[in-house]
């Protein structure tokens, strides 16, 4: 039975330290899949509570998992960002579906998903409506600076609000048509589609003869810090400056997400000494109304 769920039934199943297999995944730094983290539940469920949905699945009077999902950077995308399974049995497609549906109703297009490459889950998850966007792979550097020294005069700045139409071009730029099909192939559905942002998160941009030419997003966290980038080709921005940059910039730890499109920076961040840590599967289910019934529409003719 799909139920709500409210935060004392949250706070046993953090208890029971029950994984939560949609949470940035701790086998970057050695570990294992992280626990739900019943403060953190709890916060969000507060903060969120008109943006978003916490669902559990119970059976004989026992719960056997959660499914929360909440509101990206815009209305039309949402984005799962809490999957607790007590076990292999437990009723992951049935989660999936109802917090769709939910999501589905209240004028939501497509719900983002981040799960472990893990066979068994993955097929699960497609069963549920999902299908794949990209595979990621999560890069950490033990030591603590890379082995090219920072660039001084890169010339990275904060970004504003007047970039969004330069950091879509360059999206378009980087990004294969097949995955921009399901993140966003117009500038107001990447806008929803974005990984919300937080207090602690850092947006820069490199911008020559008014074009954006390179963006990275430091998002820090206690101890370390997740980083992503897109740039638009050697020529423009020094790759290896980039990354010395940003390792320099961020100051801790660092985790890189990087795209299996873009194979060319893992490579990079190979050579600089970083090191493969895991991976995640970017799945996403389009839940956009299709028509269903047959319509005249009147057709243009020539003169």
């Amino acid at each position: 039975m799909i139920h709500s769920i409210g935060l004392f039934q949250a706070v046993r199943i953090a208890v029971a330290g029950w994984p939560d297999v949609a949470a940035f995944p701790s086998v970057a730094f050695g570990g294992s899949q992280p626990a739900l983290q019943s403060a953190v539940f709890a916060w969000e469920r507060v903060r969120y509570r008109r943006s978003g949905v916490a669902l559990g699945a119970s059976q004989g009077g026992k719960l056997q998992g959660v499914v929360s999902a909440r509101r990206a950077s815009g209305p039309t995308a949402w984005f799962v960002d809490h999957l607790v399974i007590r076990d292999d049995d437990a009723p992951v497609c049935e989660l999936l579906e109802s917090v769709a549906a939910f999501a589905g109703k209240r004028g939501v297009e497509r719900l983002f998903l981040r799960v472990p490459d893990n066979g068994y889950l993955l097929k699960l998850v497609s069963q549920s409506g999902f299908s794949a966007s990209s595979q990621v792979s999560l890069l950490t550097l033990p030591a603590n600076s890379p082995l090219y020294k920072r660039d001084a005069q890169l010339g990275m700045r904060l970004r504003m609000r007047a970039d969004d139409l330069g950091l879509f071009r360059l999206y378009n730029a980087c990004t294969p048509a097949e995955v921009r099909f399901k993140t966003g192939m117009t500038l107001q559905r990447w806008q929803d589609g974005q990984e919300p942002r937080g207090k602690r998160t850092r947006d820069y941009v490199l911008e020559q003869n008014g074009e954006v030419v390179a963006w990275v997003r430091m998002d820090l966290r206690s101890g370390w810090v997740k980083v992503q980038s897109q740039t638009l080709s050697h020529d423009a921005v020094d790759p290896a400056s980039l990354v010395a940059w940003a390792v320099h910039t961020g100051g801790r730890r660092t985790v890189w997400e990087v795209p299996e499109h873009q194979a060319d920076l893992q490579l990079l961040l190979q050579r600089m000494g970083f090191e493969v840590g895991g991976c995640y599967r970017l799945m996403v289910n389009s839940l956009a109304p299709m028509v269903r019934e047959r319509a005249w529409a009147p057709a243009p003719t020539s003169v």
